[in-house]
């Protein structure tokens, strides 16, 4: 009779612990990244929304506290590097070539470092870095390009800081203008002038993020030979003129 019972014993505690592990598993925060990753990799836009709005930062914190003793400023600024880390990854699974990773990466990290107010990193940090990574694949993801068009792309990304026409690109690779102007439109959804501008604001914002250098030398540094036309390209695509954006970011990250 308590063999039979220290049995049952056995396989309850057996079946206890199936259960713990099946529920870690099932952690809402592993949950929450897993689904993330995915729309991120997939640049699927509307569904990342839908799963930020199911993100429970309360809950957040809670399972910060659970598994450190840290206060909650660097616990938190603990999580939101690894979170940059998974969300750089599910970008890369993403077709995205290493620059741009590279820049925002680069970018989050300073940002997290330097910055000292956990108000600001909830509000303006947390949900950025997912829909950062997540534009990335929408607009520079090169899965889905031709051979030829991945050749070219790379080359835009190596050669960011010289002069790029489409003339230039086009006689390297023994194609008419109006057709490479075609292709391109076709396959990055994007014109010519408009892919490189946005990679040339790319790195602007992380030289403004790096804090070393003018308004004026990071316009240069970007690829952009008049500082009006940086100022018109910079507010067209990230809404905000290049003054504006830098005095939105906090005393303490710049200094």
């Amino acid at each position: 009779m308590k063999n039979k019972i220290d049995k049952e014993q056995l396989i309850e505690a057996r079946l206890n612990n199936l259960r713990e592990l099946t529920n870690e598993a099932m952690d809402y925060r592993y949950l929450m990244q897993d689904q993330l990753a995915e729309a991120i990799s997939t640049g699927n836009k509307n569904k990342l929304e839908e799963i930020l709005k199911l993100v429970d930062i309360d809950r957040v914190f809670r399972y910060l506290d659970k598994d450190n003793d840290l206060d909650n400023l660097e616990a938190f600024k603990m999580h939101l590097m690894t979170v940059n880390t998974y969300a750089r990854i599910a970008a890369k699974n993403g077709g995205v070539l290493p620059l741009y990773l590279h820049l925002i990466f680069e970018r989050f990290s300073m940002i997290i470092k330097d910055t000292n107010s956990l108000d600001y990193l909830v509000d303006y940090i947390y949900f950025e870095i997912f829909r950062e990574y997540c534009y990335s694949v929408v607009y520079f993801s090169t899965s889905n390009y031709s051979s030829v068009m991945k050749e070219i792309v790379i080359y835009i990304t190596d050669n960011l800081t010289s002069e790029l026409t489409l003339t230039n690109i086009a006689s390297i690779y023994g194609m008419h203008p109006v057709h490479l102007a075609r292709k391109f439109k076709q396959e990055t959804g994007n014109t010519f002038i408009g892919y490189v501008n946005q990679q040339r604001v790319y790195l602007a914002k992380y030289y403004f993020h790096l804090g070393e250098h003018q308004l004026s030398e990071v316009a240069n540094l970007a690829g952009f030979n008049s500082h009006s036309y940086f100022t018109k390209v910079f507010k067209k695509i990230t809404g905000k003129t290049p003054t504006k954006y830098l005095k939105e970011i906090p005393v303490n990250e710049k200094e």
